[in-house]
């Protein structure tokens, strides 16, 4: 069974820290959550509704209770879409990244739906998705997005505030590092297709600098050993900075790790980087290493970045 490319693309779930951990803030309960693999999946789809096709977050539920026996715990359906006249509309079932939309999840939903009644299906684990109609009873599977979920808006025009909320970049960001990394960002992670990379969320056990890593990066594999690739991404921290993260993988295994404190690049205040290897770590300034230039975006920088990082790299922690 083949799904359709997931509504999620492109779409990232809104960040919050709550006594310095990073949490998942949904914008419908506005309350934060724990950073959960399936959790991250219905927020994406709850952004495409919200920021794509325009749906109202007042017509949205998530965690509705489905009771099926007075005597047993109510079980929780995912998200639940109503019409303007507050009827079910769309019930939809997430699953995370790494778990295949199969019969066990047809059937999870088509049982649910018996009490919910909603006439549009979504199972989705945000990479695929298999939308279902149903009419005069009968399931039909569908070819196309529904009209009703159609998106009326572009992605890839976003703004400061947007990345700042799903933690990109921090609140407190430097004034002129401002306008750059919101080009970075849309370009990275919507208009950048001939950079060739793969977007995953990636956690990390064990860290060596003062914040969590876990996040969405931009991988790349920038030499022909398929063994080698640089994950890329910035993070906003727990004090409104913004640090340029890069992470250096070889045959499965970190190696080190760049980290570019922008606001001290911005400022000209350095050393402004640490890079953190098997040697240990050293203070650098990474104007003598990059050419980035924060009065003026040049998509060629962005293209020309990640080669640049792992040259660095490669040159300072003398990695073979």
């Amino acid at each position: 069974m083949m799904g359709d490319i997931s509504i999620a693309k492109g779409h990232f779930p809104q960040m919050v820290y709550r006594g310095g951990e990073k949490q998942l803030w949904n914008p419908v309960l506005k309350k934060a959550l724990k950073n959960r693999p399936e959790e991250r999946v219905r927020l994406r789809v709850i952004e495409y509704l919200l920021q794509e096709s325009v749906w109202s977050r007042h017509r949205i539920s998530t965690e509705i209770p489905v009771e099926f026996k007075k005597d047993e715990t109510p079980i929780r359906a995912d998200i639940l879409c109503y019409t303007q006249d507050f009827k079910p509309e769309i019930l939809i079932e997430c699953k995370a990244e790494n778990i295949p939309i199969g019969d066990k999840v047809g059937e999870q939903i088509a049982r649910y739906n018996t009490k919910i009644n909603a006439p549009y299906l979504l199972m989705t684990n945000g990479v695929s998705d298999y939308w279902y109609q149903i009419e005069d009873g009968k399931i039909n599977r569908l070819d196309q997005l529904p009209e009703i979920v159609q998106s009326e808006t572009k992605p890839n025009d976003r703004h400061y505030q947007y990345w700042s909320q799903r933690g990109f970049t921090g609140e407190k960001a430097h004034p002129l590092l401002r306008k750059w990394i919101v080009q970075v960002l849309n370009t990275l992670w919507f208009e950048g297709q001939e950079m060739k990379h793969n977007i995953h969320y990636l956690t990390f056990k064990n860290s060596p600098l003062d914040l969590s890593l876990d996040h969405y990066y931009a991988v790349f594999q920038l030499s022909q050993d398929p063994s080698e690739k640089l994950a890329l991404t910035t993070l906003a921290t727990p004090y409104g900075g913004t640090r340029l993260i890069a992470i250096v993988n070889r045959q499965g295994e970190n190696k080190g790790i760049i980290d570019i404190n922008c606001d001290l690049l911005a400022s000209g205040t350095h050393p402004n980087a640490t890079i953190y290897s098997a040697q240990g770590s050293e203070n650098y300034d990474a104007m003598n290493h990059l050419s980035l230039d924060f009065q003026e975006f040049d998509e060629r920088q962005l293209a020309e970045l990640p080669y640049d990082l792992l040259h660095w790299f490669r040159e300072t922690a003398a990695v073979s």
